[in-house]
């Protein structure tokens, strides 16, 4: 039986967290009850943790995990047992990775097909310790229900979340609550108050929380293109464009109608979580999950995180008060007859958003356009379209263009003026460190890292407002980021929130 999130966590040893959370929408703000946080972790023992989610994404990040001596792995959590239909990038590739990890080349070679699941997480994570660990006599703990998991296990100090998209903030606001620090990859949540409560959660809470798209920080050289634009090499800036070839995954246009059996061992029931039940289909599992308006958050959320996050950040950008999309159309034949399918469930094969931004000082805006199913903008005067890389960035101004590949690298002025603004000289973009090691000096109690939870509360917020857009089916939608809500389209507004699934609340 599915349990409540509100009634799982411990009872003992708790305290009220003084500083109040925000509200949602026009919710009443009130304290939540925060549990106290394992003091081993501030004290140098080890950082015990539980990785919650098993997918084939979760075990190829496994290894810097288990390398880390500041962390045990002591619990794993996934509705699916144990399986070989996975998806991934490479067809032998992470069999290859865990065989490593493992120490046996041999390991699993009657099985065909890319692992995922608990069972495989809790033995690679096990075979590991025993061969690297001298003395390791522990074992690993797997449950399919992560709830069940850190009841039984109450004194771990962290988890990490590799969940669909569609479970982030429910687990992500769960474990703050029962008094664990959290490190999360993107989205805060694929539904705009669902991540927004998670926000404001984050900036309340003591502990620490780590969105591991931070890493992207350190790539490309964001500041070299801010000191360009100080310095007016393009102008004034009128239009960010970011691109991207993205979706490299199956996208269906229309909702399965075949009902095969539920595999063996997936909890489908808890697979879904707080979206609303339908029948499984493999369709909307793995990697696909991505393409569904219900459990995941498209492309842009996929890699606008690593591209844009910095963007925000070095232009001190605030969440988006507007968004309307353009997307491409597929066509089904109806009585044999052509026709145009129309959905809100599924995120088409290529679209192209556009959302006025305000810089957070309110001396203006800008247009912020992202492309992808392998569109481009329009290439700046004085470049070829040819030459524009098949994902990258453009920084339009009044009096020119700065290009660069999609994470930032590479920048160039593009027109005239380049070589006059060349040397214009600029802070060295900074090191943002080892992922994992920023976020456990969070949990030591050095204090909040830059890639807290509550620092791309702006980038998800506006991606959140353009997958409403896109449900709506382009429309412009205006929105107030002070109140969260849509201003001009009641629809819209409604279809900010999850329709939850009883017992799953937050």
């Amino acid at each position: 039986m599915k349990k409540d999130l509100k009634s799982t966590s411990p009872t003992l040893d708790r305290r009220k967290f003084l500083a109040g959370v925000g509200a949602i929408g026009a919710m009443s703000a009130v304290p939540h009850v925060w549990a106290e946080s394992r003091s081993a972790a501030a004290s140098g023992e080890k950082i015990r943790m539980v990785h919650i989610g098993c997918g084939t994404q979760g075990l190829q990040e496994l290894g810097a995990l288990l390398q880390c001596p500041e962390i045990e792995i002591v619990g794993v959590a996934d509705p699916n047992r144990e399986s070989y239909d996975y998806v991934h990038w490479s067809e032998n590739g992470l069999f290859h990775h865990l065989r490593n990890l493992v120490g046996d080349p041999h390991w699993k070679a009657d099985r065909k097909g890319i692992p995922g699941g608990r069972e495989i997480m809790k033995e690679v994570v096990e075979r590991y310790y025993h061969r690297t660990r001298p003395g390791y006599q522990g074992t690993v703990a797997a449950e399919e229900d992560y709830r069940v998991l850190l009841d039984k296990l109450p004194d771990v100090d962290a988890v990490k979340i590799m969940s669909p998209d569609h479970h982030h903030a429910y687990q992500a606001i769960d474990c703050l609550r029962r008094g664990k620090h959290v490190i999360m990859h993107k989205p805060l949540g694929n539904k705009m108050k669902e991540a927004m409560q998670l926000v404001d959660e984050a900036k309340a809470s003591p502990l620490s929380t780590y969105m591991m798209a931070y890493g992207s920080f350190g790539a490309g050289d964001m500041n070299r293109i801010k000191a360009w634009i100080d310095a007016g090499a393009i102008g004034t800036l009128r239009e960010i464009h970011n691109w991207s070839n993205r979706p490299v995954w199956p996208q269906y246009p229309v909702i399965p109608s075949d009902k095969p059996p539920i595999p063996d061992g997936l909890n489908w029931d808890l697979w879904l979580g707080p979206a609303q039940m339908r029948d499984y289909h493999p369709s909307y599992t793995h990697c696909t999950f991505r393409g569904w308006y219900e459990f995941g958050a498209g492309a842009i959320a996929d890699m606008g995180y690593y591209s844009l996050w910095p963007v925000f950040e070095a232009l001190k950008l605030d969440s988006a008060v507007s968004a309307s999309t353009r997307f491409s159309r597929v066509v089904g034949l109806h009585n044999n007859v052509p026709r145009t399918i129309r959905n809100d469930y599924s995120y088409p094969m290529a679209a192209a958003y556009r959302f006025e931004v305000p810089y957070k000082d309110g001396s203006g805006k800008i247009l912020l356009q992202w492309h992808d199913g392998g569109m481009k903008p329009p290439a700046p005067e004085g470049y070829e379209q040819e030459d524009l890389p098949i994902e990258g960035m453009m920084f339009l101004g009044d009096r020119g263009a700065i290009v660069s590949g999609f994470l930032r690298q590479d920048p160039k002025i593009v027109g005239p003026r380049a070589a006059e603004f060349a040397n214009v000289e600029s802070v060295p973009t900074p090191d943002t460190g080892n992922w994992l090691q920023v976020w456990l000096d969070g949990c030591r109690g050095k204090g909040k890292s830059p890639g807290a939870f509550e620092n791309c509360k702006e980038v998800n917020e506006t991606f959140n407002l353009g997958s409403v857009s896109l449900m709506c089916q382009g429309k412009k939608l205006e929105y107030d980021p002070q109140t969260r809500k849509i201003t001009n389209d009641a629809h819209a507004n409604n279809l900010l929130c999850r329709d939850v699934r009883k017992g799953w609340e937050i």
